[in-house]
């Protein structure tokens, strides 16, 4: 659902005022945070997504990495999770089955317990967790801490829209395009959690449904900067620039129709470069706020764990909640 419509649905509800909920939904972050104890609290998110592959084992361990995300995205540590399924009634389970065992191996190579869950028929595969996390509540990472001469670094690729649309055509896809976009969506970001926390991040968020830009303006605004975009340093998955000129994910119009507003585009940008900053992402990495002492620091550990950790943009002063884009 498009930021708009969100926002009209949630209209006229009153948010809780409970002070133990350190992160709610008023600034539009990865999870909420509660307060359990002095030294801990409770991270909580759900999120469910379609297929984007054929084989049921691969997209259950990328559903589940995808869900796992927005806890890492904040600092936190997965514990527990809840499988969400729906599943049509007359398909044969053992797919089923498959999709189980691929979250389930995600969940357990996150360190958490699938403890339940809940199925529901549906026509169309749907998968997903709701997961629960712990964090130490001094040690919390929100949208809203990004500061002016911060660097933004990307530590996984884009082009997830345009593979998921490639995947639903009748147009051969290239096994090592196929390969790089599925390891890029199974990987965890959890190296990327725990060096964010080493090198004292001031904000992050992780790229998923409302896109690279969509996600980056709920930071800017919710930290009150302005965010200047370098988009030559856009990692990128490859080929992708290439069939982005004919495969358009649906999340590009709903996510520029949401945020577009928000953007100044300060030099000439290809439409399919354009398409790409705005589609809808899949178990995308994390977009990291940092301290500019730390970057090189930062660079040279994500290296060495095999992650990328490109400077897609820094922090500037300005209206706060608004992009440019060089």
């Amino acid at each position: 659902m498009g930021k708009a419509q969100l926002a009209q649905a949630l209209s006229g509800l009153e948010p809780p005022a409970d002070p133990r909920l350190l992160v709610g939904i008023n600034t539009a972050d990865d999870a909420g945070v509660f307060l359990v104890e002095p030294e801990l609290a409770l991270v909580q998110t759900v999120d469910i997504l379609t297929p984007m592959v054929e084989d049921p084992y691969v997209f259950g361990r990328i559903a589940a990495t995808n869900s796992l995300s927005d806890v890492y995205a904040m600092g936190g540590e997965p514990l527990t999770v809840l499988n969400i399924v729906g599943f049509p009634a007359a398909m044969d389970k053992g797919v089923l089955r498959e999709i189980l065992r691929g979250g389930q191996d995600a969940v357990k190579e996150a360190g958490a317990i699938v403890v339940g869950g809940h199925t529901f028929n549906e026509k169309e595969i749907k998968f997903g967790l709701a997961v629960t996390g712990r964090i130490n509540p001094k040690r919390i990472i929100t949208n809203a801490g990004a500061k002016v001469g911060d660097r933004l670094l990307l530590t996984k690729p884009l082009g997830i829209g345009v593979f998921a649309q490639l995947m639903m055509s009748d147009e051969p896809m290239e096994a090592d395009f196929y390969q790089t976009a599925v390891e890029s969506m199974m990987r965890l970001n959890r190296v990327a959690r725990d060096l964010m926390l080493e090198f004292d991040a001031n904000a992050a968020t992780d790229i998923t449904g409302y896109g690279f830009l969509g996600h980056l303006q709920e930071l800017a605004e919710a930290s009150r900067v302005r965010v200047r975009v370098f988009t030559e340093n856009v990692p990128l998955l490859p080929r992708v620039l290439e069939l982005a000129k004919r495969f358009i994910d649906p999340g590009v119009l709903m996510n520029e129709n949401s945020f577009n507003s928000r953007v100044e585009w300060h030099r000439e940008v290809p439409q399919e470069l354009k398409n790409i900053l705005w589609e809808s992402e899949s178990s995308g990495g994390l977009l990291i706020s940092l301290p500019a002492q730390w970057v090189n620091a930062f660079k040279k550990k994500a290296a060495e764990h095999g992650i990328i950790a490109a400077v897609v943009g820094e922090i500037i002063s300005g209206t706060p909640g608004t992009i440019e884009v060089v």
